[in-house]
């Protein structure tokens, strides 16, 4: 009797197995996608295109035009289905097509920063050299969406969601035009610039990619064996190598999202200082005086490697702009304030409004 009341009440609701793709026409359409096209090649060179551009010009809506654009998910899934099934061949004709289209957007990308001569990066690019674990979480919650609409006719079109959330073509991208830039760059934050970073471009962005890429095929080739397309007494030699590599990749991914972490903790301590929040520092609450007037206008916090940069950019009257003795206190006591957070070395870059620029380290002090 309460079952029929619920069924009546929910109109009979329940859930649809969706009808699954037959193993034999799987295996055609992953060995078709595993074979280099024209069509393919088109495709992925306009992706590198619109995702170098937008990059360069920090153009969010842009990239993401070219995440959809990009066909380089196909080969991928290809390779995990060859995994899978122990298909050698379809494994080594997936590999070959994957690493033609990373070479082809690796390269585009670079010759369209060489022809424009590209000096500055801003927030688009350099939010792609610093993976972490997130990123890895990311690329394998996507392949598990892509492998699994894969596997089912009616989920086909979710597949142009999972290109713009694993996002394989644009760190590409960002190794192409890291390869163009010099050990000197200029890096744009907001309303603020540092000069001088370290050039670690190409190398982390490239390291997103092969988090991405790594992260889809073991999750793919997961996905794949629990709906039964390969048995995992054939395949346990692949799924052993590329879960190692999986675990080789997770150590450097660690280290960044405790970076990440602490850059995240840090921004925020540091813009609790904005809007006239200066004075709530125990060295300027003893003598607030000009202190009140000092607006933290920009900041950013910068983690690599537990050694933390901070840039400011500070609006202060004329008279406390002069006075060298108050800001060795405030800057001495925002590097303490730092250095509570166990990094190895801190530096705060000050850039003051009106004419004044200073640089205060954990070691030491410079004007």
């Amino acid at each position: 009797m309460l079952l029929d009341a619920l069924n009546r009440l929910s109109g009979q609701w329940q859930v649809n197995l969706e009808t699954r793709v037959s193993r034999t026409e799987l295996y055609e359409k992953r060995i078709a996608s595993s074979r280099p096209s024209l069509g393919f090649f088109v495709l992925l060179i306009s992706s590198a295109v619109i995702a170098t551009l937008g990059l360069i010009s920090n153009s969010t809506p842009v990239v993401i035009g070219a995440m959809i654009v990009a066909p380089l998910m196909d080969p991928i899934l290809s390779l995990s289905f060859g995994l899978a099934v122990s298909d050698d061949k379809l494994i080594r004709r997936s590999f070959v097509t994957v690493l033609l289209g990373v070479s082809t957007v690796v390269v585009t990308a670079a010759l369209i920063s060489s022809l424009l001569d590209i000096t500055h990066v801003q927030s688009e690019i350099l939010g792609r050299t610093t993976p972490n674990l997130i990123d890895l979480g990311i690329a394998v919650a996507a392949a598990v969406a892509g492998s699994f609409s894969m596997t089912r006719e009616r989920l086909s079109s979710s597949i142009a969601g999972v290109a713009i959330a694993v996002a394989l073509v644009p760190p590409l991208c960002v190794s192409g035009i890291g390869l163009n830039l010099g050990h000197e760059i200029t890096a744009v934050f907001g309303r603020g610039s540092v000069t001088g970073l370290s050039n670690q471009v190409a190398e982390g962005s490239f390291l997103l990619f092969l988090a991405n890429l790594i992260g889809i095929v073991v999750a793919s080739l997961m996905v794949f064996l629990i709906q039964q397309y390969g048995t995992i007494t054939r395949c346990w030699r692949n799924l052993l190598i590329w879960l190692g590599l999986l675990g080789l990749l997770c150590i450097p991914l660690s280290s960044s999202l405790h970076d990440f972490s602490l850059t995240q903790e840090m921004n925020a301590q540091f813009s609790r200082f904005k809007a006239g929040k200066v004075e709530r520092l125990p060295v300027i609450q003893k003598n607030p005086g000009l202190w009140r007037r000092v607006r933290v206008m920009y900041s950013n916090v910068r983690v690599v490697n537990n050694k933390a940069v901070v840039d400011l950019v500070i609006n202060v009257p004329q008279a406390l702009a002069k006075n060298d003795q108050a800001f060795d206190r405030i800057m001495t006591s925002l590097v303490e304030r730092s250095k509570d957070y166990g990094l190895d070395d801190t530096v705060v870059n000050v850039n003051v409004i009106p004419n004044l620029s200073l640089s205060y380290s954990s070691r030491g002090s410079e004007g």
